[in-house]
């Protein structure tokens, strides 16, 4: 007999070379608890007649019970997070540049650009009905994504067993269903965006995790079998060099006591949820930036080591191929190891993986199939859709997180574009790349004389102007009066019904915008706040800079926009909340800003 110890649910598997039955329980223990029991007859594994085990056997994968000793509180993401990462042995802590990286590395988010969506639904060993849909984009504070899996069995017998030993009689009493649900809440960023543009070639992630699992029906003996909980995951990548990134993941780490937690209903019985660490990396051996180059075809080898999930565990690994012959499709091949249980303890099984990629106009198609344990029986193929985004845009980020060998930025020894200029902006001018790389990018404009008047004070309607363009939103339908002293037909009139539906600008309380009144350094520096996404605290508690009290109106905001970096050019200075914006200070700060600061990156590197 092989028992799995469980504080709210315990699963013992009976191995019986003399009966020629198999029989499930699910029972109430003498101490309030539940158990469920599973008797297989060994010669029936051994001939492989399982088809009246197999269902059996999903519920205990699902439990994870015969594979190690578990908790009851169980994240059901170690069962499958997509076809492609089941297709790599699930060897993914280097990061996947799909929607997939909500389930793995939260920090492998930042890797794709674009809009990312992944799903997957099928049966797991023809019992469990699995569900897993995910969806991640861009926004102001980085990289955002929410996900969810869910895992089901239907119609599990429940019966009550009488006697012991040859005596011992199992009668049926009715039937359950069991659920498990993981609901996930994702966000990842490049490290240079808190350490003010350092450490660009490192991410960092987060899932907060939201758990729902348990019993339905089954009667008196499964009642309060059900519970929530949570937990989160943090990961990292860094991109070591072209060819190399390196990974790392710590899955249920919260602590009990900051509510890592799951908390049964029966009896508010509480625990914690299994912890594990990953690390490993990915790394590219073909392609264009691999450690041999090819100009079609695309290699890439996954390595993964896993520790934890429970005392009783051994360490496993998870190794992975991803070959792209052509644009258009992937084929992947893996071993995925997993804790199985024996008659001595626990051991580890090498589990078969492969599948197939389609990608075609950014929408992916992938097909896994899956070993579990020695039984072929058990074998499963999975199927998942999705979308990625332009494959261009995905490459040209990968391309650009290289290694920094010298203190001289890459986008110094790389070819110039070629930069608007102005006649009164001269080479010793101290915002002259900021106002000629804006310029360039059509964000901000100079006058028919070819001056740019780089100390003429901004107006709210120009500084408007500027943020849309910035943002590089669609100004079709925008053309209307918003405000009684901004005419439609005004040049601005867009800008400004655009810059307020996205709440970076307000109007007065007359219900007038006044957009060539002059905008002060402290107003500006409340929008500026706002248009990048800064977390603005409520006060603070120290002086901003010499001449701005941590009691002025804008103290918060300012010292939101320094910290990003914004206000380097008045380092030592007074911050003159009352003097008017210059342009040339509004290319320097707006440049400062992650989004146009990578829009700089990618034209100085020539992707633009």
């Amino acid at each position: 007999m092989f028992t799995t110890k469980i504080k709210s649910l315990s699963v013992v598997l009976v191995c019986d070379s003399g009966n020629r039955e198999v029989h499930s329980q699910v029972s109430r223990t003498k101490h309030g608890f539940y158990s469920i029991i599973i008797t297989v007859d060994i010669e029936i594994i051994k001939r492989h007649n399982i088809l009246r085990m197999r269902r059996l056997f999903s519920i205990s994968v699902i439990l994870l019970a015969v594979s190690c000793s578990a908790l009851a509180a169980i994240d059901i993401a170690e069962i499958g997070v997509g076809a492609r990462p089941l297709g790599l042995g699930k060897a993914t802590v280097g990061g996947l540049d799909d929607a997939s990286a909500i389930f793995t590395n939260p920090a492998g988010l930042v890797l794709n650009p674009n809009l990312n969506i992944i799903s997957m639904s099928g049966t797991l060993i023809n019992d469990v009905n699995y569900l897993m849909v995910g969806v991640a984009d861009t926004a102001p504070i980085g990289r955002i994504g929410i996900g969810y899996i869910n895992a089901a069995v239907s119609s599990i017998p429940i019966t009550t067993v009488t006697g012991t030993g040859s005596t011992a009689a199992v009668s049926w009493e009715s039937n359950a269903d069991y659920g498990s649900s993981i609901i996930f809440f994702t966000y990842g960023s490049q490290l240079s965006r808190f350490l003010r543009g350092n450490f660009d070639n490192v991410s960092v992630g987060a899932s907060l995790k939201y758990f729902l699992q348990g019993f339905t029906g089954g009667g008196t003996s499964l009642q309060g079998a059900t519970g929530t909980g949570m937990d989160a995951d943090l990961g990292l990548t860094w991109q070591v060099n072209s060819w190399t990134r390196l990974g790392l993941t710590f899955n249920n780490c919260l602590p009990m006591s900051a509510g890592g937690k799951f908390t049964w209903e029966k009896n508010s019985v509480e625990e914690s949820i299994p912890m594990a660490t990953r690390m490993g990396g990915t790394f590219k051996l073909l392609g264009l930036s691999a450690w041999r180059r090819h100009e079609s075809q695309d290699l890439s080898l996954n390595l993964e080591y896993e520790s934890g999930r429970g005392a009783n565990r051994p360490t496993v690994w998870h190794t992975g191929l991803e070959y792209w012959p052509i644009k258009l499709l992937a084929l992947r091949l893996g071993i995925d190891q997993k804790p199985t249980a024996t008659t001595t303890g626990t051991s580890v099984d090498n589990n078969l993986t492969a599948g197939i990629g389609l990608n075609y106009q950014a929408f992916t198609f992938d097909y896994a199939y899956h070993q579990f344990g020695d039984l072929a029986e058990n074998t499963t193929h999975f199927f998942s859709i999705g979308y990625r985004g332009p494959e261009q845009q995905i490459k040209k980020k990968l391309l650009k997180q290289v290694e920094k060998e010298t203190v001289v930025p890459l986008a110094e020894v790389a070819p110039k574009p070629t930069l608007t200029a102005f006649t009164d902006v001269s080479n010793g001018h101290w915002a002259k790349q900021p106002i000629e790389y804006l310029a360039t990018l059509g964000v901000m404009g100079g006058y028919p004389d070819k001056t740019f008047r780089p100390e003429k004070a901004l107006t709210r309607g120009e500084l408007a102007a500027l943020l849309v363009k910035a943002k590089g939103f669609d100004l079709t339908g925008a053309q209307k009066q918003v405000f009684q002293d901004v005419s439609g037909n005004s040049w601005v009139a867009p800008y400004v019904k655009v810059a307020v539906d996205r709440q970076y600008v307000k109007g007065y309380p007359d219900g007038t915008f006044q957009p060539n009144r002059k905008i002060t350094r402290a107003e500006a520096a409340t929008v500026f706040a706002k248009f990048a996404g800064l977390s603005v605290k409520s006060k603070i508690n120290s002086n901003v800079f010499p001449d701005i009290s941590k009691s002025h109106w804008a103290a918060p905001a300012i010292a939101a926009d320094q910290t990003a970096g914004m206000y380097e050019y008045l380092a030592g200075k007074d911050f003159g909340p009352n003097e008017f914006l210059a342009r040339a200070e509004a290319a320097e700060i707006l440049s400062k800003t992650p989004l146009v600061k990578e829009k700089i990156k990618k034209l100085i590197s020539g992707e633009k």
